[in-house]
């Protein structure tokens, strides 16, 4: 049904209208406000915002279905539509920038029309907000195919009413039962939810990511997704750690006293912290291997330093860190300690195994650092341990006859018949190609 001008002056005319009010009323004026007059007016405002965001979505469609309308007609978007490549987009150009919340608006403005027959009108009205409706028409979309219009119904004016008492949460969590509202059988009403809980699950799996970079001044940045149980897993587990009990941080080395880092300090702050206990608290025995590497991150330190020293020491995977660190580090059973002898070989050496065991795997780790083949820059995560003498003639596994190579310089090794050996003077893996007298090693950095 068009939009008379008639109509488009009032929708202008009360625009204008509020933008005039608001203009004549500063921020200002709320100082001094008694509180129980400002919650008052908060919670109308509350009101006013949720039926303004029913004339946003109401724009929002009339944008989208005339950019439909051109795409249809001549394959080309309507010039009133904007340059966005989507409606969302021409809306976060037009304000704010924010185009995913924009094309969220658009999609939340066409389920509600699709789906339902009352939300729209309560949203006008201020009866409900913008995401109790979003909840409301995503319920209704999930719906069996086999329900009636009047069910439909029923459905969408009990969550209508519930939406008035409950939290967003608990909406959520009433609307995947909301069956119940037409069948009378319970069993009928937990497959419903069921089947609606395993959707969700399958959709979170999908979306589920991590992602984290290095900022290159000792920290990382990260983000992540995470299907809804393990997250509710993961918060229960960090504001454990958090509480205020808690102790996180150092001795100081002035006073003696412990200085708490993030105690009394900002709720993400102290997560952050609780976070990084957290993946030191790892049972990382526990863990999958993959490709022979072991999930355990092993800190690599001098005697010296674990005796209070102040030589750094260093991460399986060649992260430096300090002393100080290292020996707390040291003291946990989720991060093996390597205590090294001054030519920074392991002090335990050697296996009667036909494969390397997990202790001679990381000293090959420690000694190594990552792919031995001249020139390649593997770390140990990507290495696999190679017996440079064939167990078959030494029948033994003795790290002082191992090297860890990766997998590509593995197949190479075997294939062209590359001679391997531990040089005498430094320890150091030295190999010779076929037909050559010159012996070439990895120089990689070894701190």
């Amino acid at each position: 049904m068009a939009v008379t001008a008639l109509e488009t002056g009032m929708i202008e005319a009360c625009v204008r209208a509020l933008e005039g009010t608001l203009d004549a009323t500063p921020t200002s004026s709320w100082a001094g406000t008694d509180p129980a007059v400002a919650r008052d007016l908060l919670t109308r405002l509350a009101r006013v915002e949720a039926r303004i965001s029913a004339h946003t979505m109401a724009a929002a469609r009339v944008l989208e279905k005339a950019r439909q309308t051109a795409r249809n007609d001549s394959g080309n978007d309507s010039p009133g539509t904007g340059t966005g490549t989507s409606t969302g987009a021409t809306i976060s150009i037009d304000f704010g920038g924010d185009r995913h919340g924009a094309s969220d608006l658009v999609n939340t403005a066409n389920r509600i029309e699709e789906q339902t027959t009352h939300t729209e009108a309560a949203l006008a009205a201020g009866d409900i907000t913008a995401k109790q409706a979003d909840v409301i028409a995503r319920a209704l979309a999930s719906l069996p195919d086999d329900v009636l219009d009047a069910q439909r119904d029923t459905c969408e004016r009990t969550l209508l009413k519930d939406a008035q008492k409950l939290t967003l949460k608990d909406l959520r969590a009433r609307a995947r039962r909301i069956t119940d509202a037409y069948k009378t059988s319970e069993d009928e009403v937990d497959a419903d939810e069921d089947t609606l809980l395993r959707q969700q699950e399958e959709q979170a799996r999908a979306k589920t990511s991590f992602s984290m970079w290095d900022n290159r001044d000792g920290t990382y940045t990260g983000r992540f997704t995470l299907p809804e149980a393990q997250a509710v897993m993961l918060k229960t587990a960090l504001d454990a750690l958090a509480a205020p009990h808690q102790k996180v941080g150092t001795v100081n080395a002035a006073t003696g006293e412990h200085d708490e880092v993030g105690f009394g300090q900002s709720y993400p702050q102290r997560l952050g912290h609780a976070f990084a206990s957290l993946v030191e608290l790892l049972p990382a025995d526990r863990l999958p291997s993959n490709g022979g590497v072991s999930a355990v991150v092993t800190v690599n330190l001098d005697l010296n330093t674990l005796m209070g020293g102040l030589k750094a020491a260093g991460l399986s995977d060649g992260t430096r860190i300090s002393a100080e660190q290292a020996r707390r580090l040291a003291c946990t059973a989720q991060l093996v300690p390597m205590v090294l002898n001054g030519r920074s070989l392991p002090l335990d050496l050697g296996s009667a195994n036909r494969y390397f065991n997990q202790s001679s795997r990381r000293a090959l780790e420690r000694r190594d650092g990552g792919c031995t083949a001249p020139g390649c820059d593997r770390d140990p995560r990507w290495c696999e341990s190679h017996h440079l003498t064939p167990h078959a003639i030494s029948r033994t596994t003795d790290i002082r006859d191992g090297a860890l190579l990766c997998t590509f310089h593995h197949h190479r090794v075997h294939d062209q018949g590359w001679a391997g050996r531990i040089n005498p003077t430094d320890g150091v893996v030295e190999w010779r190609l076929p037909g050559s007298s010159t012996w070439h090693r990895n120089h990689r950095y070894r701190p």
